[in-house]
């Protein structure tokens, strides 16, 4: 079967290669991809693509028509957008042929709800907590299930070095107060009190136009005494990204009940789950995600109204085998719950 992935974004291509995996795990499946041009430079895999159609941002209204063109010369028989909630993605639906199935990937339930198309024959969600109270969202005769994109492609680990005694805990993602509560982690890391041989890696670009990302970093570097914390001024190449994903002790998402991020992320997942699940690292968190079984068996909790410093610094490494034992985290059922969804 011939399967268009779609993506206008330039970005959630980490969304994109479990599913190509999992497509190409059956010999008669063809996969197809239509993305951003800037895509182009952040995937590795195009091996297993048997074609794909680039676009620019601003090319779209000549791009719908070369869209079209591309899936009747392919043949199409259903496609999946990678970000189902994309203005683009509704208006291609509205002139594209019936006589295929159509799924998206939702990445925030609130835009679904505004957004919905009588043309999906399905929603993927990207966390089995986001299916929860889904009947106000979509339609009785949609099919509906959760998808787990956590399974990366292939990257080169550097040659970094870790003191053995040292503890790492990553904070991926651009330094961004909407998207994560520094201030909560700033407010007690100015006592200076957070223990030498734990590191705060900010693990995404800190230096950026049209938001404060530069002035959190400074109030950080002016209490950094010890030599706790790691930056980047900009964007991080996957092979380094992954490298010190993979020697992170910890995940810490920074999302609070008592910060605004703890309403967005109700409706959607912070990017800090998958790569946690994705790299079998345990989490910290805010104590509201004890209720959801993925976080209270993979993850360790606090109350963010106490010193988040001081619970940090009695964090004790995981055993890699305690963690993600359920079935749901492996490849094999991910990829028949994927490939079953959208047949």
């Amino acid at each position: 079967m011939n399967t268009a992935l779609i993506e206008f974004n330039g970005f959630h291509d980490e969304c994109l290669h479990s599913q190509v995996d999992f497509l190409k795990t059956s010999k008669k499946n063809k996969v197809f991809l239509i993305c951003n041009y800037r895509l182009k430079d952040r995937i590795t895999y195009w091996n297993k693509i048997d074609d794909v159609l680039f676009l620019g941002s601003n090319q779209w209204g000549i791009g719908y028509i070369k869209i079209v063109q591309f899936l009747r010369k392919h043949n199409i028989s259903r496609c999946v957008f990678n970000s189902i909630h994309h203005p683009s993605a509704k208006r291609l639906l509205n002139i594209a042929s019936r006589k295929r199935k159509y799924f998206g990937i939702v990445h925030d339930r609130n835009e679904l709800l505004r957004k919905n198309n009588r043309k999906v024959n399905g929603y993927l969600f990207l966390n089995d907590y986001l299916l929860n109270g889904i009947d106000s969202f979509v339609k009785p005769n949609v099919k509906t299930n959760s998808y787990y994109p956590i399974f990366f492609q292939d990257s080169i680990l550097l040659n970094i070095k870790k003191a053995s005694e040292e503890i790492w805990i990553a904070i991926p993602g651009k330094m961004q107060q909407n998207r994560r509560d520094y201030n909560t982690l700033l407010h007690s890391f100015k006592n200076g009190t957070l223990n030498k041989n734990i590191k705060l890696i900010f693990l995404g670009q800190s230096i950026f136009k049209n938001d404060h990302g530069q002035d959190i970093r400074k109030e950080f570097e002016k209490y950094d005494a010890n030599n706790n914390c790691i930056f980047w001024d900009k964007y991080i190449n996957p092979n380094t990204f992954d490298t010190y994903m993979k020697m992170s002790d910890f995940v810490l998402p920074l999302i609070h009940t008592d910060h605004s991020t703890s309403k967005t992320y109700q409706d959607k997942i912070s990017g800090s789950f998958n790569l946690a699940f994705g790299f079998n690292k345990p989490l910290i968190m805010d104590s509201f995600f004890k209720q959801f079984n993925d976080f209270r068996d993979n993850g360790l909790f606090y109350n963010c109204e106490g010193d988040l410093v001081s619970q940090i610094n009695k964090l004790v490494v995981c055993k890699p085998d305690n963690l993600y034992k359920d079935t749901k985290w492996t490849y094999k059922y991910q990829c028949k719950n994927y490939l079953e969804f959208i047949e």
